[in-house]
């Protein structure tokens, strides 16, 4: 039986880059992880976008539900300032 390697998730600080990442069905969140270097969490995401998703996200091209956008963030800030109050840096 050939073993399965599982990849690493995919990390991002960019709150509105893990909500597009979210919102559009491309990424599942797994979880937060604190960020030693400041207060800010990084969200561990299911799966690494492509090239052409982190392209279309920061030249402005990319598209998705306003509603769920917004959703998606406001879900995104409650977990992370959750996940900086458990691990001590609220």
């Amino acid at each position: 039986m050939e073993k399965v390697t599982e990849s690493p998730p995919y990390q991002t600080e960019k709150l509105t880059f893990a909500a597009y990442l979210i919102a559009s069905n491309r990424a599942e969140l797994i979880g937060t992880q604190p960020n030693g270097r400041s207060r800010n969490v990084c969200f561990l995401l299911s799966s690494a976008p492509t090239d052409e998703e982190i392209t279309a996200f920061f030249n402005g091209t990319a598209q998705v539900s306003a509603l769920r956008y917004a959703e998606t963030i406001g879900t995104l800030k409650a977990v992370a300032y959750e996940g900086r109050a458990k691990h001590g840096s609220a």
